[in-house]
């Protein structure tokens, strides 16, 4: 989706925050978001993600969110480093900065890898989702698009435009990804939201291209029945479809649960390597297990300090 405003950086250029005074020097566009543009920026002690929206209080709010993130213990510590105002051709553009996070997009990174990362990578999603639910948000806008992967199945997420708090009404959605366009619930932030959102992730990913997703479905013929339907003739998604379908139909009572499932999906699936469903190279997953591996381990050492 592009941005209402049509504000071009230029590589090379220095900019200064009117209020605290910090300056950044751009290095190139990184995307655009619903509500702003980001470019990667840097400093002395080193690159930051800044994004420059049109609506101060519209990026204000986000701002905000990134705020409260920051300040708790968590993967998102630390995530937002400042919030300003830039001065352009006589108008005044909010900003933030935030944590640069590399990787390539989760479509782009399966690709290169091979699909038999994607359980690893879908468990870190899950671990993710969780872990902002905690904290009483929705991601809300979750799609492909919003998902960074670097190294052995590291999962970001970005454009926290549609974070929303718990028991709101969702701030931003991307269709094909949401729940009230496919007549499967309301757009109230709660947890399943994002599962419902994950799943069509999984469809997406894992499956064949799917006609309902292209073609034009009338709005009372849309279900999540019909969506379900499609999977189950996909033999490509077969051994996702027990989480698709309780996903999908808010079988799940909270992220965690999801969570654990698909845990204990990756891990029978790694026992049964060679047998139905996505086939894999023995290479993807002598790495996968190996980083899986180490993701338990960790968890324990973590459990047990």
């Amino acid at each position: 989706m592009n941005t209402s405003f049509n504000l071009e950086l230029s590589p090379g250029r220095t900019l200064t925050g009117k209020w605290n005074g910090r300056s950044y020097r751009v290095e190139r566009a990184l995307g655009e978001g619903a509500n702003g543009k980001v470019y990667l920026v840097s400093r002395e002690e080193g690159l930051y993600a800044m994004k420059i929206g049109a609506d101060p209080v519209d990026l204000q709010s986000e701002a905000n969110v990134l705020k409260v993130l920051s300040q708790g213990e968590g993967s998102f510590r630390r995530f937002l480093l400042d919030v300003d105002d830039l001065e352009h051709g006589g108008e005044a553009y909010p900003f933030y900065v935030m944590k640069y996070v590399k990787g390539r997009q989760v479509k782009d990174y399966l690709e290169a890898r091979g699909s038999g990362w994607f359980p690893l990578v879908g468990l870190r999603l899950l671990q993710k989702l969780s872990e902002l639910h905690e904290k009483g948000w929705i991601f809300g806008d979750l799609k492909k698009e919003n998902i960074l992967v670097s190294g052995y199945g590291d999962v970001e997420l970005v454009d926290f435009g549609g974070v929303t708090p718990k028991g709101r009404a969702v701030k931003q959605f991307t269709e094909i990804y949401d729940r009230g366009y496919w007549n499967a619930g309301s757009r109230s932030a709660d947890e399943a939201y994002d599962l419902f959102s994950f799943a069509i992730l999984c469809i997406n990913l894992c499956g064949r291209p799917k006609t309902s997703f292209d073609k034009q479905i009338l709005p009372q013929n849309r279900s999540s029945e019909l969506l379900l339907e499609e999977a189950r003739k996909d033999p490509m998604l077969a051994e996702y479809m027990p989480f698709l379908e309780k996903a999908m139909t808010g079988g799940y009572t909270c992220s965690k649960e999801a969570q654990e499932e698909w845990k204990r999906m990756v891990y029978n699936r790694k026992r049964q390597a060679g047998g139905n469903g996505v086939s894999l190279g023995a290479a993807s997953w002598i790495k996968a297990g190996f980083a899986l591996s180490l993701l338990m381990f960790v968890g324990v050492l973590f459990y047990y300090s």
